[in-house]
């Protein structure tokens, strides 16, 4: 079992020294009565102005306030960062009964194809073989394993079709409205060969703006607080079978230990996202203390690192605070190490 990027992937995460160790859809209505609507209170700004992506924005996780916004309404690709959504649905079927998260689920050929790809972000799954439903959410979201997400989007509806009515749904209840949603993954449609929708052009990629993703974080982690479990842990175990697991690592380089996790910050989630279209993506949940942030960045130009930089200036210019990561705390240290003529550690 291995993780699999396509070129562009396995280059920014090459970069950002990631392994893995051993081993139409209709537009979305938003319903106007819902209790975890954020306020829509976005601010405009110039293109890299302010923060360098196509899109920013971040809330107060408590009351939904918008702190800051740039282009926050504008719809863009958003790549793996749907995986949020898709977790959200698997969240409220396993609260319901319909989903435990011990089944195991059956690996139809249609997902080992796309989990066997290469060119996608995935841990290989042998057709016919049944994993854990706990296994194939994290590695979704540990590691933005393509092939999981679609083997959880069938255990629960059997088709993508059947599953997009139940993130629609989940999206309204966020107070999410006219998003373009078409599939789990966050590939263009004709990429997920036998599972992709009828009718739509094989172009087709999900649309949303940063604001959407913002009030789905937001949801997601407000009515099913335990999914920061899966998405903070920086070294999760994928079990293969009875006899054989991997350490997966986490692709989130704000987590605690990692070179651009923000001293006296206790960040724990959320997504990554990459394809040609949406570009770097980024929706992530920072504390200061007790104050919870939800940040989202869409199309963020440069290497693999540059999303969870400019999520760092976001939040320096909306809390107004210096803030020092892992990565200055070393180079400070060389600097001064450097300077009193002592050897340099690389």
């Amino acid at each position: 079992m291995r993780l699999r990027r396509n070129p562009f992937k396995m280059l920014t995460a090459l970069m950002a020294g990631l392994m893995i160790m051993n081993s139409t859809v209709p537009a979305v209505n938003a319903s106007q009565h819902q209790v975890n609507t954020v306020q829509n209170r976005s601010t405009k700004a110039t293109l890299g102005q302010h923060v360098n992506a196509k899109a920013a924005v971040t809330i107060d996780a408590k009351s939904g306030k918008v702190l800051y916004g740039q282009n926050a309404d504008q719809k863009l690709p958003i790549a793996s960062v749907i995986k949020i959504l898709t977790l959200a649905v698997i969240e409220q079927d396993v609260k319901n009964g319909q989903l435990s998260w011990n089944q195991q689920v059956k690996i139809t050929k249609p997902v080992a194809k796309i989990a066997n790809d290469w060119h996608f972000s995935n841990v290989e799954l042998d057709a016919g073989h049944r994993y854990r439903l706990r296994d194939l959410a994290n590695s979704m979201m540990v590691v933005s394993a393509d092939g999981s997400a679609a083997a959880l989007a069938l255990a629960d509806a059997g088709s993508t079709a059947k599953f997009n009515k139940k993130m629609q749904s989940v999206a309204r209840k966020a107070g999410v409205r006219d998003a373009k949603i078409y599939n789990m993954i966050g590939l263009d449609n004709g990429s997920l060969g036998k599972l992709k929708l009828r009718g739509v052009r094989n172009s087709a990629e999900n649309q949303l703006s940063a604001l959407d993703v913002a009030k789905i974080a937001r949801y997601l982690i407000r009515e099913y607080p335990d999914s920061l479990n899966i998405m903070k842990g920086n070294h999760v175990n994928f079990k293969a079978n009875d006899h054989q697991q991997y350490d997966m690592v986490n692709i989130n380089m704000m987590l605690f230990g990692n070179s651009l996790a923000p001293k006296g910050w206790d960040v724990d989630g959320l997504k990554t996202g990459t394809t040609d279209k949406a570009g770097n993506c980024f929706a992530g949940t920072e504390k200061d203390g007790h104050h919870r942030y939800i940040t989202v960045v869409l199309n963020v130009p440069g290497d693999y690192n540059a999303q969870f930089m400019e999520t760092i200036s976001m939040l320096e210019k909306v809390t107004g605070k210096k803030i020092t990561t892992e990565q200055d705390v070393a180079n400070q240290q060389k600097n001064q190490q450097a300077a009193n003529g002592q050897p340099v550690q690389q």
